[in-house]
């Protein structure tokens, strides 16, 4: 399958997924882990270190595993010169590095148990015992993270012991004005009552329910189970305590060069505060520890995947002793 083919599906299913989902079109993206960018079964993930004998005398036991975001692929964590975070992690420290693929347009929570029981099989896979994981998600992928950590936590899944730090990238870690807006603006129109712009409202509440669950961060099914999906602007969302064994580090960016004047805006799609995880009680979400959140000014949300500053702070806390 060609990139840009690829790109496109990964497009429609954070579109339309949870649809294509549903209606077991084939054009509904299987989770999968891929060594790199062909995907692999687990048992075969436990032999990609053998690809870079230059890199790996042994076979590693930690993990460092890349999550997309919406409407992406893990491409857009590829630099020019084809590394990713991942793969510089692998030079860098020995991890082995792998990617993950996902139909972003299903329920954060169900692609959460879903990575939960895939980390599973791929901890069980492993010919050695493996000691750590090493989580990096971008935008909704840090929110696909915390889900599966979640589920993990409420299994008693064993590879969740071996996660001892988490990144997030730009993660609407408070959920994202934009789908609140689009929430706002389908209700209003549905309210107008002319045949018309109820069409128009009908068709703007198409989008995902991984969308959906963007709009106040969404991470366990008790969040939207039993509750209208398209009610203007009701917050359902369930605390998720951080897990204590585990490290968050927090990157955020700003378009603006005074991050703190921008800070409503951030980089255009997450505000400073929601990517910060400045929790208040209003957003019915666990606060994080500020102390490992980095702020990073003039840069895109999309560019926070591959950009060499952002790698320079993930080395730099790889390297903080736990």
């Amino acid at each position: 399958m060609g990139r840009n083919l690829e790109l496109a599906i990964g497009a429609l299913n954070g579109a339309v997924g949870d649809y294509l989902e549903r209606t077991n079109n084939g054009l509904a993206t299987a989770m999968q882990l891929l060594v790199n960018g062909k995907p692999v079964a687990p048992a075969e993930a436990s032999r990609s270190w053998q690809t870079a004998p230059d890199v790996y005398t042994e076979v590693p036991r930690r993990l460092v595993i890349l999550v997309h975001g919406l409407m992406s692929t893990e491409d857009v964590f590829r630099f020019p010169d084809g590394e990713t975070y991942a793969s510089m992690l692998a030079r860098d420290f020995g991890f082995a590095p792998l990617e993950l693929r996902y139909n972003s347009g299903r329920r954060i929570s169900e692609n959460g148990r879903s990575l939960d029981e895939l980390f599973t099989s791929l901890d069980q896979a492993w010919p050695v015992p493996l000691d750590e994981f090493v989580l990096i998600g971008h935008s909704m992928g840090g929110l696909v993270i915390r889900g599966a950590t979640h589920a993990a936590a409420e299994r008693e899944s064993g590879w969740l012991s071996k996660v001892r730090r988490a990144f997030y990238l730009g993660a609407p870690h408070l959920g994202a004005p934009l789908e609140r807006f689009g929430n706002a603006v389908s209700w209003a129109l549905h309210k107008v009552g002319h045949p018309v712009t109820r069409l128009i409202a009908d068709i703007v509440n198409l989008r995902s329910v991984g969308v959906k669950d963007l709009r106040y961060g969404n991470l366990r099914r008790e969040d939207w189970e039993g509750h209208d999906a398209d009610a203007l602007l009701q917050n359902t969302r369930h605390p998720v305590p951080l897990l204590p064994h585990i490290r968050h580090h927090l990157i955020v960016v700003s378009l603006f060069t005074d991050v703190e004047s921008a800070i409503l805006l951030g980089d255009a799609l997450v505000p400073v505060r929601s990517a910060a995880g400045r929790a208040k009680a209003v957003d019915r979400a666990s606060p994080f520890p500020q102390e490992h959140v980095r702020i990073l000014p003039k840069m895109s949300h999309l560019r926070l995947a591959h950009d060499p500053n952002v790698y320079a702070q993930i080395r730099a806390w790889c390297e903080e002793p736990l």
